[in-house]
């Protein structure tokens, strides 16, 4: 059914993202299934604006269109983008553009929608976005990853795609991997680009806490080696780097993770069922506060808001998770009630029917 479906109406797909990993993991997740459903069938182009993400798309072989700018300048991106929607129209005459957030894509989900292209939006945040709750006035369909949340008649809940390469790795191996032992683990890292502020709340935390416990921290590409050079005065076991493939292994050798809250972590932070501590983006609209307070009031993670941010709780918060084996199972438990992650193939039945 979904093969005819897609024959039908999905010639040439623009898969249209912001500047994020959020944005942009899931729909290459979905380029990659749709791709191999229809091999020649269908013509799969992205939009994407940031630099040093269009990599992964392009190394996949999708073309990718787009503007990429270091500075960011709200009038004169927002006229540029008004015009360049036009542009990427005309050239790629797209049969369906699904849009993936955030505001650089706004005016392509807008005009894709004036001029009767089949035009959908997937919000994986409890909250729509600011560009998305107004895109839904005018798209078919908008796709959910929270089944609670904000609601609308064209909602359909289809969860949050997990990237291909998650999957649980044996924990003993996981560590062997990694050069560890069997001394509990933090996993640190702040999204795919990284937060400053969150790496120097888990440098400041590997300082001051005793005990025996060994790191993992993403750190991002812009502090990798200033960070680098901190861990190198530390004498527990770690591993760092600014970006990783294998989050697979990283995940399966971790007991506690410290993170920001997007969905897409926060789905797989729930599939892994990994005891939190989680520290919201203080800006990306909110949503990322309204996530990790869905986790907590489930009994899931721990949060703590960067704007009233007190480093002694957080510190003793950490110690705790790693000492008490009771409180992780705990937070494991509520953790498996949570049911966001889903695989690429769900989604893309949900994305084409």
């Amino acid at each position: 059914m979904h093969r005819d479906i897609t024959k039908e109406i999905m010639k040439t797909v623009l898969l249209a993202c912001d500047r994020s990993g959020g944005h942009i993991f899931p729909a290459l997740a979905l380029a990659k299934e749709l791709r191999k459903r229809q091999k020649d069938n269908v013509r799969i182009c992205f939009f994407a604006t940031s630099a040093s993400l269009k990599c992964y798309c392009v190394q996949e072989g999708f073309p990718v269109l787009g503007k990429a700018f270091s500075l960011r300048n709200l009038l004169y991106e927002g006229l540029f983008r008004f015009v360049e929607a036009f542009y990427v129209i005309a050239k790629v005459r797209p049969r369906s553009i699904v849009g993936f957030g955030g505001r650089d894509s706004f005016f392509l989900i807008f005009f894709g929608s004036l001029f009767f292209i089949e035009t959908l939006i997937y919000e994986p945040n409890i909250k729509l976005g600011k560009a998305n709750k107004i895109l839904s006035y005018f798209v078919r369909k908008v796709l959910a990853g929270f089944q609670e949340g904000f609601k609308s008649r064209k909602k359909c809940v289809v969860g949050i795609p997990l990237r291909e390469n998650i999957r649980i790795v044996n924990k003993k191996e996981a560590r062997r991997a990694l050069g560890f032992t069997e001394e509990p683990v933090i996993f640190c890292f702040g999204g795919s680009q990284g937060s400053s502020f969150l790496n120097n709340a888990c440098m400041r935390l590997v300082k001051e806490l005793s005990g025996n416990y060994q790191i993992i921290h993403l750190t991002g590409k812009r502090e990798y080696f200033q960070i680098m050079q901190f861990y190198n005065t530390i004498e527990k076991r770690k591993f760092v780097k600014d970006f990783s493939y294998s989050v697979e292994t990283l995940y399966s050798a971790a007991d506690v993770v410290i993170s920001r809250c997007g969905a897409s972590t926060l789905g797989e932070i729930a599939y892994y069922r990994l005891p939190a501590i989680l520290i919201p983006h203080p800006q990306a609209g909110g949503h990322q506060k309204d996530n990790a307070f869905y986790f907590k009031d489930r009994g899931a993670a721990f949060v703590f808001l960067q704007n009233e941010f007190s480093f002694e709780e957080f510190k003793r918060t950490a110690a705790q998770m790693l000492s008490d084996e009771r409180l992780r199972e705990e937070l494991k438990g509520n953790l498996g009630k949570i049911k966001l992650g889903v695989n690429v193939e769900e989604f893309c039945n949900s994305v084409v029917s």
